[in-house]
């Protein structure tokens, strides 16, 4: 007992014990559909919202944002820039580097989208892979077997390269290619932020891929996969994670 009473004073006035400060996990994120976007010039998407509800469940950890890109995310998971990358998929080429996987946190898929125009005259959708599309530099791709790299791309297909997500259905729209790639949640906030764009646009039947997101999480990050697993079963528990994740995909099934 007076261990116990000894151990919550400080020796220099009795005044109680500090608790320990949080550890910072730094979380990478980069510009891709609803996970992370800017709006009105602020941080926006499902990475700040999965962040928000992290440091709310617990004490022992502060989870803060680093923004990278798509192309620079392996360098700075690598380099210790950050520790992980939240809401990003296992097939995007990370079998060389030492990091590990969490489960599941939610699903997503890329579609293909054409002129409703063309759609009419034409079924573009039937050998995608046979006309030009328009991609996002970095993004992966199922139709290319997930392979990012650029100069492959061109070899082995007609694709014609955009920065995001925005310029490749802005492409679309203005003929630069019958096809695009954009991912269910870019297009669902693009359709409501757009009146009459569901009107010029079509999309495919089947998804160019789907994609499981998870955490990458570096070998030598501050905090284990075990740990952050036990979070994120705790909150999914919560239902929350998933009525956040249909709440911003509103507007677009599957």
């Amino acid at each position: 007992m007076l261990a116990a009473l000894l151990a919550a004073f400080v020796s220099d006035g009795g005044a109680p014990a500090k608790a320990a400060e949080p550890v910072a996990v730094k979380v990478g994120a980069y510009e891709y559909g609803v996970v992370y976007y800017f709006e009105n010039g602020k941080p926006n998407g499902m990475v700040p919202l999965l962040i928000g509800l992290l440091n709310g469940l617990q004490d022992d950890y502060e989870f803060q944002l680093v923004e990278t890109s798509s192309r620079r995310r392996y360098k700075a998971l690598a380099d210790g820039v950050v520790d992980l990358l939240l809401l990003e998929s296992a097939q995007w080429e990370w079998q060389d580097y030492a990091v590990r996987f969490s489960d599941k946190i939610v699903t997503e898929k890329d579609v293909y989208v054409t002129q409703s125009s063309t759609a009419k005259t034409v079924d573009p959708f039937t050998d995608v892979t046979s006309q030009s599309i328009l991609c996002v530099l970095g993004f992966h791709y199922g139709f290319a077997k997930f392979n990012s790299d650029p100069e492959f791309l061109k070899r082995s297909y007609d694709v014609l390269l955009r920065y995001n997500e925005k310029e490749v259905l802005n492409g679309v729209l203005a003929s630069e290619a019958p096809i695009g790639i954009v991912s269910a949640g870019f297009l669902a906030r693009e359709l409501a932020a757009t009146p009459g764009l569901g009107d010029l646009i079509a999309v495919g039947p089947q998804p160019d891929a789907m994609h499981d997101l998870v955490s990458v999480i570096a070998d030598q990050s501050v905090i284990s996969v075990a740990d952050f697993n036990q979070m994120i079963e705790k909150l999914q528990a919560t239902g929350e994670v998933q009525r956040l994740w249909q709440k911003i995909h509103s507007g677009i099934s599957g």
